[in-house]
């Protein structure tokens, strides 16, 4: 599997670039893809397998509109766990970035969005990635786990030595439920969060001291 991060948007979010073309089907996902669209595509070796949502904040689904007009054969993935009306997701999506909305270019891009075609439960598998239900920062915050490459993309659940906020629509009680059992992982387990530095499952077991 083959990882590249490009950060995009007001606030710097990290969209990834994943590959794993080892299996019978080749995947090849862009994971939050918050802003910028041309900048990401531009970024691609190939089409996109997968649009991965791990929840639907603004600065995590910015560029979705853009790039599914882009790859209109790549399927949008997103959790299974909140409804996802297009007027639901945009809702959520304001809902994170409060009165910047209307002073922002993000609300064009934000409405009329396409919806996921791909629906994920708790355990289902995409590619490589086994899916983790993880409410707290959203109802339908998702991570992906991947036990073969110890790789998790975390989404806003897992930061480095933080966690998501959860006062726009979350739960603090979920949260910590979460992160309780992203921590059983694999230590060896490299992370990769929506926002800064990679960091390992390990190195975040000990900061939080489980």
């Amino acid at each position: 599997m083959t990882v590249r991060c490009v950060r995009v948007g007001l606030i710097q979010t990290n969209c990834y670039i994943v590959e794993d073309l080892t299996g019978d089907k080749p995947f090849s996902a862009i994971i939050d893809p918050g802003d910028d669209a041309q900048f990401i595509a531009g970024a691609l070796d190939r089409s996109p397998t997968h649009i991965i949502l791990t929840h639907f904040h603004f600065d995590h689904i910015g560029a979705l509109g853009a790039l599914h007009a882009l790859f209109p054969e790549a399927g949008i993935a997103a959790g299974d766990h909140e409804d996802t009306d297009p007027e639901h997701i945009e809702g959520i999506a304001r809902s994170a970035l409060g009165s910047f909305f209307d002073r922002s270019g993000l609300k064009d891009a934000i409405s009329g969005l396409p919806v996921p075609t791909v629906l994920l439960k708790d355990g289902d598998t995409i590619g490589p990635f086994t899916v983790m239900h993880t409410p707290g920062h959203t109802d339908g915050s998702i991570c992906l786990y991947s036990r073969k490459d110890n790789i998790l993309f975390s989404g806003d659940t897992l930061f480095r030595h933080s966690y998501g906020r959860t006062d726009l629509g979350g739960s603090e009680a979920q949260i910590m439920q979460s992160l309780r059992r992203l921590l059983h992982l694999d230590p060896q387990t490299t992370v990769y969060p929506g926002h800064d530095e990679p960091t390992t499952v390990g190195d975040e077991k000990s900061y939080f001291g489980y």
